[in-house]
Order: structure tokens, then C-alpha cells, then sequence
């Protein structure tokens, strides 16, 4: 798979998608300048390519079953089996997100959840994997912005 940098007409082409992936090719094609299917074409390399790794649905956390969300803060041992760590996190059924971060906080975990224990239990799940050396919970009070 080859990670060929995107030119500029692919760039505009990936930021009108990740502002609204469900545009047709021929919309896209309006905004870029390119018939329809040469926007196909372009956006099937992308895939290719790995720039785009898939499409998903953006949920109302309001609405959702799991309706709440924190925002979990880890601090990790420096001799942790990564690839362990981050699995054992991911087997949590709440976690949604694990970004791996550069700083003083080493991952910040996204949580759904529909109670406060549940909540409680997640984090106190996540307390328990090993290498956890710090935890830090921010529950969000509303999304302004999801992409």
C-alpha cells in the first residue's frame, strides 16, 4: 500500500468528506471541478492508499442508548507491554476511543455510558489494568463539535 500524498484537489476532496461523507460523487465533482466519476476514481485510490480508513454514523449521544460520555486520562508504566495494555483497555465494553498521546498523559480513553455506575465501574475497571499508574476522569458535558 503505497501512502502517496494527496494532491490539492484531493485534499478539498477530503475535507468535504469528513464534513459530510453521504455527499454524492457528483456534488463532490461540483465542488472540486471533476465529473463524477473521476471523484469515484480519486476517492477509491484514497481508500486504497489508506487516507481514508472507513465511513461511520455520528451518533446524538443524547439519543443513544449509552447516553453519557467521559473522557478517561491515563498515565502508564515506562515498561508496559503496549500492544497488552491497549487490548485490555479496548476489551472494556464503554471504551470507544483510545488515543495513544505525547505529554505528560500517555492515552486519553472516550467512555459511553447510560448510568453512573456504570460509569464508576468502567473507571474502576481501568484502574485495574496493569500498568495504570495515574487516572484522571472528565466527564463531557456536550459535544460542540464531532467529525
Amino acid at each position: 500500500m503505497s501512502k502517496r500524498r494527496p494532491d490539492p484537489v484531493d485534499e478539498r476532496i477530503l475535507r468535504l468528506l469528513v464534513r459530510n461523507a453521504r455527499l454524492t460523487w457528483r456534488e463532490v465533482g461540483d465542488e472540486v471541478g471533476l465529473s463524477a466519476n473521476a471523484v469515484a476514481q480519486r476517492v477509491r485510490r484514497l481508500e486504497a492508499d489508506g487516507w481514508i480508513r472507513g465511513y461511520s454514523a455520528l451518533l446524538d449521544p443524547g439519543l443513544a442508548e449509552q447516553g453519557a460520555t467521559a473522557l478517561v486520562q491515563l498515565r502508564a508504566a515506562t515498561d508496559l507491554d503496549a500492544t497488552e495494555f491497549e487490548s485490555d483497555i479496548a476489551a472494556l465494553p464503554a471504551v470507544v476511543e483510545i488515543l495513544d498521546l505525547a505529554g505528560p498523559v500517555d492515552y486519553q480513553v472516550r467512555i459511553r455510558f447510560s448510568t453512573q455506575r456504570e460509569l464508576a465501574d468502567t473507571v474502576n475497571a481501568l484502574r485495574q489494568v496493569k500498568g495504570v499508574t495515574a487516572i484522571e476522569t472528565r466527564p463531557v458535558l456536550r459535544e460542540v463539535l464531532a467529525r
